[in-house]
Order: C-alpha cells, then structure tokens, then sequence
C-alpha cells in the first residue's frame, strides 16, 4: 500500500458547514419537501420529520462525517482498508449511484436556469401544465417511447456542467468553499423573505394553517413514515459517501459533532421557511382560483409545485410582479441545486483521484465527463419517466444499502472509527452509537428488505427491467474497477474492532 496523498483542506470550518448546507440542501427541501408536506397532511409531516433528523440523520452524519476526517480518504478506499476487493466494490456501488443520480440531478437544476429565463422574458403559456411537459420537456408520454431531444433542456444542462466544472477545477477552498460560502447565505435571505412576503397574500394564511397544524391521525399511516425516513436520508445525501467525500478534506481541528448539527439544523430549516412560503402561495391560489386547497396540487410531484403550481401562481400577480418573483424564486431553486451537484460531482472525482492517482483537474473532468453522458438521456422526451422508473433503486435500494455497509464495515468493524471518541461520554457510549447499532441498521435492513419484497411482488415490467439492468451494469463496473491494484492506506489503518 501507499500512504495517502497530501491534498486539499477547507480553511475554516465554517466553509465546510455551508458547502456541507448546500450538499444538504437541494430540491428535496425546496420543493419535494413541500410536496411531501401537502401530501401528508402538513403538520402531520413535521413531527416524524423532526424525529428522523435526531434517530437516523445526525448519527449517520456523525458516522459519514468521521470516517472523511480520520482516514482522509474517499468512501472506495475507507471500505477497500476495512474489507479489500470486497469493500471497494460496495463503495464503487454508491459511487456509480451517485453518478446516476448526479446526471438527472444536473437535468433538474438546468431546469431552474431555462425557468428563470422563462419567468423574466414571460414566456410561460396560461397553460402551465403543458408548457411545462410538451413545450419544454417534449414529454413523450412513456417510458418506451423515446420521443425527441428537449433542446432547452440539454443547453440548460450543459450551462451547469461548465459553470460546476469551472468551480471545481480550482482547489476546494477557492472553488467550492468559496462559492458555497457565498451561495447559501443568499440562499437563506431570500427563503427567509419570500416566508415573510408570504404573510402578506391574501388566503395565505389558510395555507399556513395547513403547513403547520398536524393532522394527528396521519401519525399512524406507514407510508408517512416511510416518506418521512427517505425525505431525511436524501435531503442529507446519506449512503452514498458524498458526506465522506467532502469531509475528507477536513483539518483534525474540526468538530463532527458541531458541524454536523449545525448541517442538519440548517438542513431543517431551509426545508421548513420554503414549506412556510410555499403552502402560503397554494393558499393564495386556493383563494383566487375558488378551488379548495387540497385539489390545487395534482399529485405530490416536486416538478408540478414547482414547475406548474408555480408558474400558475405567478399569473396571479401580474405581469410585471411575475417579471421580478418568478427569476428570484428559480434562483434560489438553482443555489438548492448547484450546490448539491456540487457535492456530487467532488464525491465522484475524489475517489478516481486516489483509487487511480489522478491529478484533482483529471478526476473532476473524467467525474464531469461520466456526469454528463448519463444525463443525456434524461434530456429526452421519456426522461422523466427514466427517472421514475430509476429512483425506487438508486434514490432507495442503493442508498439504503450504503448505509447498512458504512454502518457495520466501520461501526462494528473498524477498530479506529468504531473506537472513536465521538461515540464516548467519559466511558458510556453516546446515544449516536446505539442509535446507529440499535435502531438505525434494522431500520434500514427492514426498508431494504420491505423494498425488495414490494418490487418482487409487483411483478415485472419495463420500469423494473430498467432498474435492475442498471444495478446489473453498475455491479459489473464496480467490480472491473475495485480490481485496480493501487491501494491507499488511511494515516491510521482501519482493523477491524475488537469489541
């Protein structure tokens, strides 16, 4: 083995918390959040949403966040020193499905950058729905049907990708720390003023209500539950060794447990001021149109909040508000996106740099590179419908059995992290560590288990063919590239633990 390289660090800690916020938050706070909110019931959402964060959200940060700090290595070579071949495929695993992920994650944040263009010039139709499915997305209505390429689409994807490559071809204080630093307080800003401008809308107040004031027989639906778990572990990028990626950067001097709750914290907070301005704008609708408040949102789609609801709410201020409101909130969607495809894009590059001893230029381009070719296809007239079909695995199955791996390779059997001080007060373990052993990895084990007994039972069709070709794909190539021979050994190697 060869020690790990010298590389990059953030220069305050304060750096790595706001870009830690911006992996954090993305379109699963700003908008799916809410969605998920008016599907729950409202209120109803916020009590397990809270509980999530403190049972599975903190304690897996802590666990991701310390196995970066001490090893200084990306999540294929942290598992390849705890388990060999073996370890580096199951990290290869949640590295290709973080690519995945990254390429329709780009497609959507191309969508807030054509939407911002399309709210300043008004160039949205009346019709909001089918602007946004047949105008722009050229929506062919199948995942069989191909249909034909969405120009807008793709120019706006191709936008992000250079604007991300630009920031992270620069090393990660000048590059991303920077950006993020500056991103996401204007992100909060502008949150926290839309939630107050909310206020003022007539109607808005009756949204709120329903944000806010839980529906307590709601508590006992499963799927709830469910919702609530899945919202929390990808909102924070859990399982897929991003987290692990950005804190591999991290001097010793940092403090996991501060950070990180000062992440989740922020991660919680961003989600609820935008549920706050968004259910007030549906109250507002609700009282324009005449329709009742629960038949506004068609499903519980983050793409029909945000792309149709949206744009239909913004008609309601007329056409020079709507000139001004419209590009401010795809803005602030674009900040939520950018900076997670930010994380993303470095989590990926990050183990090609090690694994294959790349220089950081090469590997964020190969990372960009593979990025992008995977998020073609989604700019095609089935590319939501790829999504859909995709997500049960890579935005489910695959996360989930990331968490499962990091929890028992460096829980249960890394000596260095499963001794660490973060899981100690004085001589008793920290509620963290049993949360993690006790209540976590069943939690996870039982969802994963649950997930494939749902998949199996439902039969199968193209959408599932779709999912289970690409884990097919994605095992093959985790498994030619964990036969790399260059290995990299942590400053402090991982044993297995004694206890």
């Amino acid at each position: 083995m060869v020690e790990a390289r010298k590389q990059d660090a953030w220069s305050k800690e304060t750096g790595y918390i706001w870009s830690m916020i911006g992996s954090a938050v993305g379109f699963a706070n700003v908008l799916s959040f809410s969605a998920l909110c008016y599907k729950n019931g409202g209120g109803a959402f916020l009590i397990p949403y809270i509980i999530a964060h403190l049972i599975i959200g903190l304690p897996l940060l802590f666990l991701e966040g310390i196995i970066g700090q001490r090893t200084k290595l990306p999540i294929v070579s942290a598992m390849g020193n705890v388990a060999g071949t073996k370890g580096k495929m199951i990290g290869w695993l949640a590295v290709l499905t973080c690519a995945t992920i990254g390429g329709f994650y780009m497609v959507l944040t191309g969508f807030t950058v054509a939407y911002t263009y399309f709210t300043a010039s008004g160039s949205v139709a009346a019709d909001t729905t089918f602007f946004f499915k047949q105008t722009f997305l050229h929506d062919s209505g199948s995942l069989t049907q191909v249909g034909g390429l969405a120009v807008a689409v793709l120019l706006s994807t191709l936008v992000i990708a250079a604007f991300a490559w630009a920031v992270l071809a620069r090393n990660i204080h000048s590059g991303v720390e920077k950006l993020c630093s500056i991103f996401l307080p204007i992100l909060a800003v502008l949150v926290v003023l839309f939630s107050c401008s909310a206020f003022f809308l007539p109607g808005s107040i009756e949204g709120i209500k329903n944000f806010l004031i839980p529906d307590f027989s709601r508590l006992s639906n499963w799927t709830l539950w469910r919702d609530v778990f899945g919202q929390v572990f990808f909102s924070l990028s859990l399982g897929l060794g991003i987290v692990t990626g950005y804190s591999r950067h991290n001097p010793e001097s940092f403090s996991i447990p501060r950070a990180m709750a000062k992440v989740a914290l922020g991660d919680f907070l961003i989600s609820f001021i935008s549920g706050i301005a968004i259910f007030g704008c549906i109250g507002f609708m609700s009282g324009k149109s005449g329709l009742a408040f629960s038949e506004l949102v068609p499903s519980d789609s983050a793409f029909e909040i945000g792309f149709v609801v949206f744009p239909m709410i913004l008609q309601q201020f007329g056409d020079v508000t709507a000139r001004i409101v419209g590009p401010i909130f795809f803005f602030c969607v674009f900040i939520a996106g950018i900076t997670g495809v930010f994380s993303i894009i470095e989590s990926i590059a990050g183990n090609f740099e090690i694994e294959f001893n790349k220089s950081r230029k090469a590997s964020v381009a190969i990372a960009m590179g593979l990025v992008t070719v995977l998020a073609v296809p989604f700019c095609f007239g089935n590319g939501q419908h790829i999504i859909g079909a995709l997500a049960p695995m890579v935005l489910g199955n695959a996360m989930l059995l990331g968490g499962i791996s990091e929890i028992i390779l460096f829980l249960m059997v890394s000596k260095v992290i499963g001794n660490e001080a973060l899981w100690f007060a004085g001589k008793r373990r920290t509620y963290a560590y049993y949360s993690l052993k006790y209540l976590v990895l069943p939690i996870l084990t039982l969802s994963l288990l649950g997930a494939l007994y749902h998949e199996f039972r439902s039969g199968f069709g193209v959408g599932e063919a779709v999912r289970w070709g690409w884990l097919a794909l994605v095992i093959v190539a985790g498994a030619a590239l964990s036969r790399h021979k260059v290995s990299v050994k942590a400053p402090a190697a991982l044993e297995p633990a004694t206890d």
